[in-house]
C-alpha cells in the first residue's frame, strides 16, 4: 500500500496502420521524414500526407513534446505550399471538404457543434464547483450539439 494523491494507469501504445498509409511496422509509425509521408518504395514525400505526434515518432514524450513536434510538421507543410506541392482537390471549397467528412465519418463535431458542447459542460461543472464535467459518450456529445446517433 502506498500514500498517493495520484494515480496513472498506462497500458501502453502501438500505432496501427491506416489502409492505404505507408508504415513502418518495426516502428509502429507512419513513414516519415519530418512529417512528410514517405512512399516506401522511393522514399519521396507523397504529396499531401502529412503526420504528426506519436504515430510520427513512437510513444515518446508528454502531451508538451506534440506541440514541438507538430510545429516541424506544419514547417513542411507550408515549405510544400510555398512551393506548389499540394494536393488539387476536384471542388476545393470548405463546403466540399465539410460534406466529405460527414459522408466517411457521419457522427464528427463541426466546431459551431463543440462550441455548444463546450457550454454544456462548462455550465454542468458550474453546477458542481468544477471547470467543467466532461461528456465522455459519443451519444451525449451529440445530444448536447443537437443532433442523435
Amino acid at each position: 500500500m502506498l500514500p498517493v494523491g495520484l494515480v496513472f494507469r498506462s497500458v501502453g501504445y502501438r500505432g496501427v496502420p491506416l489502409p492505404g498509409v505507408p508504415f513502418n511496422e518495426s516502428w509502429a509509425v507512419i513513414l516519415n521524414e519530418r512529417g512528410r509521408v514517405l512512399d516506401p518504395d522511393t522514399k519521396q514525400p507523397l504529396v499531401g500526407e502529412y503526420t504528426a505526434g506519436w504515430i510520427k515518432r513512437g510513444p515518446t514524450g508528454v502531451i508538451g513534446t506534440n506541440k514541438p513536434d507538430a510545429a516541424e510538421t506544419v514547417q513542411y507543410m507550408l515549405e510544400d505550399a510555398l512551393a506548389g506541392r499540394t494536393l488539387t482537390p476536384a471542388e476545393p471549397s470548405p463546403d466540399a471538404a465539410e460534406r466529405l467528412v460527414r459522408e466517411r465519418q457521419p457522427h464528427s463535431v463541426s466546431y459551431a457543434d463543440w462550441l455548444q458542447i463546450d457550454k454544456i459542460e462548462v455550465a454542468a461543472g458550474r453546477a458542481r464547483g468544477r471547470p467543467r464535467v466532461k461528456l465522455t459518450r459519443v451519444d451525449e456529445m451529440l445530444a448536447a450539439a443537437g443532433r442523435s446517433v
